[in-house]
């Protein structure tokens, strides 16, 4: 892939804009590119830059990749935040709003869950992506506590993980075996909320 247009020389001071336009171009190339496929030069080439301008920003590709979950996790957070309702009817606009963007997003959604292994040493994710991860299902959360107001902290986070967990495995079914007949997407929430939530 050739560069046809270099991207001009930033001015002093400028780095926070390139950083940005570095992530915007990885996000940008995962939303409609193989995740294996991915490289600095494809990104800096993306980009207009050199692959050692990449590098002034980034330790490594792996580093890149957690600068755009963070951003893909940020996305997830506003489009739940905004979900309305209250009780149990939230709890399932709120699952129907996640599956919604699982299959809207398909490129987004399984960059955010993909585990990018180096062949020196298994990757683990940095405390920032792990706290940006549990913000981004802070909604959910805060309407399960609604829900169910004697519950204990803990008692909450593990109910709303049980609930983000068979959301998940449904989001990830349905882009891995798309002939699988899944049942009806709001009779599975439904079913899901009352099962979960009692």
């Amino acid at each position: 892939m050739t560069v046809e247009n270099r991207r001009a020389r930033s001015p002093r001071g400028s780095g926070d804009d390139l950083r940005d336009a570095l992530v915007t171009a990885t996000a940008k190339l995962l939303e409609t590119h193989d995740l294996n496929a991915l490289s600095v030069r494809t990104v800096t080439s993306a980009t207009g830059v050199s692959p050692t301008a990449l590098y002034l920003h980034f330790t490594d590709l792996p580093e890149l990749l957690r600068a755009v979950k963070a951003r893909f996790f940020g996305d997830l957070r506003d489009q739940l935040t905004a979900v309305g309702g209250t009780g149990r009817d939230r709890v399932k606009a709120l699952a129907l709003a996640y599956l919604a963007y699982a299959r809207e997003y398909e490129g987004r959604y399984a960059v955010m869950f993909h585990a990018h292994r180096r062949t020196d040493a298994p990757s683990t994710p940095a405390a920032e992506l792990v706290e940006l991860g549990w913000a981004a299902f802070e909604p959910l959360i805060a309407a399960v506590g609604a829900v169910l107001p004697d519950a204990s902290v803990d008692e909450i986070r593990e109910t709303s993980l049980e609930l983000w967990l068979a959301l998940h495995g449904r989001a990830q079914l349905s882009v891995a075996m798309p002939w699988f007949e899944l049942p009806d997407e709001g009779r599975y929430v439904d079913r899901l909320v009352r099962q979960v939530l009692g």
